[in-house]
């Protein structure tokens, strides 16, 4: 393990010792992927949960399916295994991990590539998890979002010691090397400041919206148009 690596395993330790799971963020996160999910019309697929931290999500999804989580943090595992039994948990390093090619209908990678060096290879190994026609279901924060915010914002936002934020044109080319993507949007308004960003989150102009009876369409101009803080990809292997 690098230097890098095992900065970045301490960092997890730490983050996720003694973690509680309820967010607003999360939640609404994890509902783009259930319904993500539901698109597929798999029963009962098997699922595996790409950096699952301390393991939240993996129980949601093992209700839907034999679920695996896997992550980089020791500590996180261990935990996740106590208050998680139903699902099976993997203590490893994704891009060394010894996995069976083909053994899962979905994988789900939650706010991870953002955090890994090589993201071409990331995207690589969820390809090589699935079998055909299986999905990949992935969020990750939205660059451009992010670099309409103040540079306080940002730092309020995330301290995480590897940030690679994606844009989503990026996302899309690193997706369709191995992917047909089937649908890209944003998730969760309000971030952002500044240029186009400043009029897309004013509340003058939502609350105008509102009044014409027009607050639903304009939020889903906003997710289509990508003033979301997350993208939401869901893509299959052909």
């Amino acid at each position: 393990m690098s230097r890098d690596k095992s900065e970045q395993a301490s960092y997890y330790d730490e983050r996720f010792r003694g973690v509680r799971c309820a967010s607003l963020l999360a939640l609404e996160r994890t509902t783009s992927i259930l319904d993500a999910i539901l698109s597929t019309k798999f029963e009962g697929p098997r699922i595996v949960d790409l950096g699952c931290g301390p393991g939240c999500l993996s129980n949601i999804l093992a209700t839907f399916g034999p679920t695996v989580g896997v992550d980089f943090s020791p500590t996180a595992i261990s935990d996740a295994r106590t208050r998680y039994p139903t699902v099976d948990y993997e203590s490893a390093d994704i891009f060394t991990w010894n996995y069976q090619r083909g053994a899962f209908d979905i994988v789900v990678s939650q706010e991870v590539l953002e955090h890994v060096e090589d993201q071409p290879r990331y995207v690589e190994i969820a390809h090589d998890l699935l079998r055909h026609g299986g999905y990949l279901i992935l969020t990750t924060p939205n660059a451009e979002t992010m670099m309409a915010m103040t540079e306080r914002q940002r730092k309020e936002w995330t301290d995480q010691p590897l940030e690679k934020w994606v844009t989503r044109s990026e996302l899309r080319t690193l997706l369709q090397r191995r992917f047909k993507i089937l649908r890209m949007t944003t998730i969760i308004h309000g971030m952002g400041a500044r240029r186009s960003y400043r009029l897309a989150n004013s509340p003058k102009v939502q609350a105008l919206m509102s009044g014409v009876g027009l607050g639903e369409s304009f939020t889903r101009l906003r997710s289509r148009f990508g003033y979301g803080l997350h993208l939401v990809a869901v893509a299959r292997k052909e």
